[in-house]
C-alpha cells in the first residue's frame, strides 16, 4: 500500500485530506480505519462489512483479516467524539474569509432505522411519527445525528454546505436531549472563540439538556420549532414604584389573537414580537405562522434566542440568505427565514440511507453500530469538502454528493486496478514496457 499512496495519485490525496483524523491512531489502526474509508466511497452499494472486505479490503489489505475490521470497529481504540471534532474543524477551515460574518448553523435530529433481526445490541421497539412501514411503531434503532452548514464559494456565489458530524445510537436508558447536548457541546468547542454557532432543532429538542445548554453557553444560539401550546408572555412592565419585587413577565399571550399575522410568506401568514417564557430567562424572538386563521391546527410557533437585529447582515446578505422573505420583512423574519435550513439534515438522512447504505450494517455490538455510521459520516463529509480543501478537485463543488462519491469511486478503483496489475507483472514477466506504461499514466493523470 505504500507504494500506492506515492504513485496513486487519488488515493495520495485522500490520505492527505483524512490525515488529521489518524492523529492518535497507531499505524496500523490508521490503515485500516482508512483502507475501510476508502472501500466505503469506491464501492457504490454496500451489503456488509464482509461485502467491503471480499471485494476491496482483501485485495489492499493482504496481511488483514476480515476480523481484524470487525475487531476495529466494536473493540479499536478509536474515540468517536474526536473524529466528529476534526469533521468540525475541517469543516470551519473551508469558509472564505469574505464569509465569516455569516452565519454557521449546527442542526440536529434523530432517525429511525429499521432493522429485521432482534440480535442487535439497542434494538428496541419504537414510536415511529411518520409511520414510515404503515404501522406507529418500529423496530430497530434510533440514531441522533448532528449535522453542521457552512457558508462557502460555488461559482463565485454564496452557498452552504451541509456535511454530518456524527452520530450516537440512543440505548433504552440514554435520553436524546442528552445524547444531543453532548454531540453539540463538543462541536461547539472547535469554534473560535468569537465565532457563534445557531442551533437549528424541531420541537422536540428546546427543552431539558438542550435548552440548559444554549442558556450556559455564550457562543450558541438556539432557533426552533416549538409546541402551539407553548406559554408566551409579554415583556415585564415598566417599574411602578410601588413597594414589593417587580414583574418578571407581563400578561399571558395567545399566539391567536396576540399576534398581527399580516405578513405574507408563500401561503403562511406571518407575525411576530419579543416575548418572555418559562424556557429561557431573557426575552426572546417569536415567530408564529398559519396558512388558515380559522383552523387552530394550522399554527406553528418558532423561537429564537438571537433577536433580528443582532445578526448584523447588510441588505445583500439578507436577499442572499432569505429570498422568499419579502424585501420590506426581511429584517423582521430573518430568524424564521433561517429556521429553513434545518431541512439540510432530512437531506443528509436521506442520502446516506438511499446512496451510502446507512443501514446496511451487520454489526450486533452498539460500539461496532455506532462506528460503522460514523466511518459512513466521515466519508461523506470527505467527498463534500474535499474539492473545498484541493484545488484539484475544485471543478466538483457543484456536484452532488452521489456524483462525487461515484467519480472518486471509480478514480479508486482505476489505481487499486493498475497498482494490482503492475504488482503481477514485476512478479511473473518484469515487462518494462508494461511498467513505463503504469508510471506514464499515474504522471499524466490530473483529472478522473
Amino acid at each position: 500500500m505504500n507504494q500506492l499512496y506515492q504513485k496513486g495519485m487519488t488515493i495520495k490525496s485522500l490520505r492527505t485530506y483524512f490525515a488529521p483524523y489518524f492523529v492518535g491512531m497507531t499505524c496500523p489502526t490508521a490503515n485500516k480505519f482508512f483502507l475501510f474509508l476508502l472501500a466505503i466511497i469506491s464501492m457504490q452499494g454496500i451489503q456488509s462489512v464482509r461485502f467491503l472486505y471480499t471485494w476491496f479490503l482483501k485485495r489492499m489489505d493482504t496481511s488483514g483479516c476480515l476480523n481484524s475490521y470487525y475487531y476495529l470497529m466494536s473493540q479499536g481504540k478509536i474515540s468517536r467524539s474526536l473524529l466528529n471534532q476534526i469533521t468540525v474543524r475541517i469543516a470551519l477551515s473551508c469558509i472564505p474569509e469574505e464569509y465569516r460574518n455569516y452565519p454557521i448553523f449546527l442542526i440536529i435530529d434523530d432517525t429511525l432505522q429499521p432493522k429485521y433481526g432482534t440480535h442487535f445490541e439497542e434494538y428496541q421497539l419504537m414510536f415511529d411519527h411518520a409511520c414510515h412501514n404503515g404501522s406507529n411503531y418500529l423496530n430497530g434503532h434510533c440514531f441522533v445525528g448532528l449535522v453542521i452548514s457552512v457558508p462557502v464559494e460555488v461559482e463565485g456565489k454564496l452557498r452552504y454546505l451541509s456535511v454530518p458530524v456524527g452520530y450516537r445510537l440512543r440505548s433504552r436508558d440514554e435520553n436524546k436531549l442528552e445524547l444531543a447536548a453532548n454531540m453539540v457541546e463538543q462541536a461547539v468547542q472547535e469554534f473560535p472563540t468569537e465565532t457563534k454557532a445557531i442551533l437549528l432543532c424541531d420541537s422536540w429538542y428546546p427543552k431539558g439538556a438542550i435548552r440548559r445548554l444554549v442558556s450556559s453557553d455564550p457562543q450558541l444560539e438556539l432557533i426552533a420549532n416549538v409546541r402551539v401550546d407553548t406559554k408566551l408572555y409579554d415583556l415585564p412592565p415598566a417599574p411602578t414604584g410601588k413597594r414589593g419585587r417587580p414583574a418578571k413577565r407581563g400578561r399571558a399571550l395567545d399566539c391567536h389573537l396576540d399576534f398581527n399575522l399580516h405578513t405574507q410568506v408563500g401561503d403562511y401568514l406571518v407575525g411576530t414580537r419579543k416575548v418572555m417564557t418559562n424556557l429561557f430567562p431573557d426575552p426572546i424572538f417569536v415567530t408564529v405562522t398559519t396558512h388558515n386563521p380559522e383552523n387552530s391546527s394550522s399554527y406553528r410557533i418558532f423561537i429564537s434566542t438571537i433577536m433580528p437585529e443582532d445578526i448584523l447582515l447588510d441588505d445583500q446578505e439578507l436577499e442572499t440568505l432569505c429570498p422568499e422573505i419579502p424585501e420590506a420583512d426581511r429584517n423582521r423574519l430573518l430568524p424564521y427565514g433561517l429556521y429553513g435550513f434545518r431541512w439540510a439534515i432530512e437531506v443528509i438522512f436521506y442520502e446516506q440511507k438511499t446512496f451510502w447504505s446507512f443501514g446496511k450494517y451487520m454489526l450486533r455490538s452498539k460500539n461496532g453500530i455506532e462506528s460503522y455510521v460514523n466511518f459512513l459520516a466521515i466519508a461523506y463529509s470527505g467527498v463534500q469538502l474535499l474539492p473545498f480543501k484541493q484545488k484539484k478537485y475544485a471543478h466538483l463543488k457543484v456536484a452532488s454528493s452521489q456524483v462525487k462519491k461515484q467519480l472518486i469511486g471509480m478514480a479508486i478503483q482505476q489505481e487499486v486496478f493498475f497498482y494490482t496489475f503492475v504488482l503481477s507483472i514485476e512478479n511473473r514477466i518484469k515487462s518494462l514496457a508494461l511498467l513505463k506504461a503504469y508510471e506514464q499514466w499515474v504522471e499524466e493523470k490530473h483529472n478522473f
